[in-house]
């Protein structure tokens, strides 16, 4: 007699089998509420038993849709290579089958009426093949439970069946139908299971898109249902594998509740809460700098700004090099020199000599020597951008970034954010000075909180009211004076302003004024510098008479010889 289906019916248990002899393969369908039996179909021998409310008996052909006519028959047996039981197989309807010849695993999904619909197929090769309608089939596993305390979510069927049975299969553990790359669409499609329990485990493959997969999953939940598991190993039948089964339970114990990236809950900070992150063995080259500062640390925009031609290149080369000196990758993305001449300028200040203005006192030979010296084999390697021709906001984050994460360096000089902005022009889309600023100085402030570097920015200001300027010393520079966009001083986390001296505006002699520190917000006066024409070095005005008793001893000294020697 031909059994129907057209009951309301849900899964109610597991019981042996009178026709095979199977102790849990028969399942069991009817009415939860009222225990009432409509039939039963069993996973080992393939039939069907009547119920209390069906009239037929046991049949070898039960009725199938056109979709799941053609599924394989198998067998039950021990998955040795993956360490699993053949309870374990039975349990799940995981079967060894040939399929075109060759053997194959077998994993049998069922609708949402308990009935098979399909089949995934899987080869030695680990080639996948689906057969019947896949479209119909729930989570693989899911006929097994229908609600609980726990339910723990896997990528596939073998690290589904491998969380069960090291847990003796006590907490519902299925698996998506069709891997991680369909986890949002899979977790809506079976939402009114999945939210019958109390929360849900979402234990996937631990690479990188497992744990993409994973966070987009877990946000499809409502709030405070999802949890993330995580696991020592690749997945969790590696695990098994490697002896460490204990690891897959305390996962499950252990799984961390779901958060939306950016929410973090202060307990996770317990472990690095005593680290002192502001403590910096990075110095500037200049002392009151270093006492205000308290050097330079990483994560963090330092802003120099000054008016034009008042030094702020030297400024920030003079900082490149100490960072050099001392034992600091440094990348130079120098807009308005090439290469060669931020090099050569390099050079000069390891020898001391302004070389790059005057070249009589020194030979070709001479400065190979120190070439050699400051970047040569066994030194710090320099990285510099050859930028000419090629520079908008986004190809100048792909090369910092290709600085940061390939070449290892730490701190990077943008010299200057003006420029970079102004070549982008019209053509950025963006219509405006303000916008493109706005846009660069996001993306750089990202980028350095993302790869743990140092950025070092020059940026011009804009002139002030009436007709003095800030290079003639008429007024000092001001966080306002930040040409383009308040988001300059704004997202950087120190500003350093060069003033040229207000009593002596042609002489040598650059005061700096801190204009913003994040760190500890001291600002104000914060020291003089001298440029030595002769060394081109921008030194602290104590050293800079230091140093001419130095030059002054030496020619001293030379005179007295060459009076000897008369």
């Amino acid at each position: 007699m031909q059994i129907t289906n057209d009951e309301q019916t849900e899964f109610i248990r597991h019981e042996s089998c009178p026709k095979c002899g199977s102790s849990d393969a028969l399942a069991v369908y009817g009415d939860s509420a009222t225990q009432e039996v409509h039939h039963g179909w069993c996973f080992s021998c393939q039939t069907f038993q009547k119920g209390d409310n069906v009239d037929g008996s046991y049949t070898n052909t039960p009725k199938r849709n056109s979709s799941s006519a053609n599924l394989l028959d198998g067998e039950y047996n021990e998955i040795k290579s993956r360490g699993l039981t053949e309870e374990t197989c039975r349990k799940f309807n995981y079967t060894t089958a040939i399929h075109n010849g060759e053997p194959v695993q077998v994993a049998t999904y069922l609708d949402e009426n308990g009935r098979p619909v399909a089949q995934k197929v899987r080869t030695k090769s680990k080639k996948f093949t689906m057969l019947g309608d896949a479209k119909a089939a729930t989570l693989y596993g899911s006929h097994l439970y229908k609600t609980g305390k726990k339910l723990v979510i896997c990528e596939g069927e073998i690290d589904a069946m491998t969380v069960s049975q090291v847990q003796g299969h006590k907490w519902a553990t299925v698996s998506l139908t069709q891997g991680c790359s369909s986890a949002v669409k899979t977790m809506k499609n079976n939402w009114e299971f999945i939210t019958k329990f109390e929360e849900v485990i979402l234990m996937f493959d631990m690479d990188s898109v497992g744990q993409k997969a994973a966070q987009e999953a877990a946000a499809t939940l409502p709030v405070g249902k999802a949890k993330i598991a995580y696991l020592p190993c690749k997945d969790a039948n590696e695990c098994l594998l490697q002896g460490k089964s204990a690891e897959i339970i305390q996962a499950i114990y252990q799984a961390r509740e779901y958060r939306p990236d950016g929410i973090v809950v202060a307990t996770d900070y317990r472990d690095v809460i005593s680290e002192d992150d502001q403590a910096s063995s990075v110095t500037y080259p200049y002392s009151n700098l270093n006492e205000i500062f308290r050097g330079l640390r990483l994560k963090e925009i330092l802003l120099v700004a000054a008016g034009s031609g008042t030094g702020k290149t030297t400024f920030v080369k003079e900082i490149a090099y100490h960072l050099h000196q001392q034992g600091e990758r440094v990348g130079l993305i120098m807009l308005e020199e090439s290469n060669k001449r931020s090099l050569l300028s390099l050079v000069g200040t390891h020898m001391n000599k302004n070389v790059l203005v005057d070249r009589s006192e020194v030979t070709d030979d001479e400065i190979i020597e120190a070439f050699d010296d400051l970047f040569g084999e066994g030194r710090n390697p320099v990285y510099l951008y050859d930028h000419w021709g090629s520079s908008d906001v986004d190809l100048i984050c792909q090369r910092i970034t290709y600085m940061a994460k390939v070449l290892g360096i730490k701190w990077v000089f943008l010299d200057h954010i003006s420029m970079l902005c102004t070549q982008m022009g019209g053509s950025s889309g963006f219509g405006s000075e303000r916008l493109i600023i706005d846009y660069a100085m996001t993306k750089l402030r990202t980028m350095v909180q993302e790869l743990d570097i140092g950025l070092i920015l020059v940026s011009h200001v804009k002139r002030p009211d009436g007709n003095s300027g800030h290079e003639s010393g008429g007024q000092p520079v001001r966080l306002n004076h930040l040409r383009g966009s308040s988001s300059l001083g704004q997202l950087s986390d120190g500003v350093i302003a060069l003033n040229v001296d207000s009593d002596e505006p042609d002489s040598d002699i650059r005061h700096l004024h801190i204009l913003k520190n994040r760190f500890c917000g001291a600002t104000g006066y914060s020291g003089t510098l001298r440029y030595d024409r002769d060394t081109s070095r921008l030194v602290e005005e104590e050293l800079a008479h230091l140093f001419e008793q130095e030059e002054d001893d030496e020619e001293t000294e030379e005179a007295q010889q060459t009076g000897d020697s008369a």
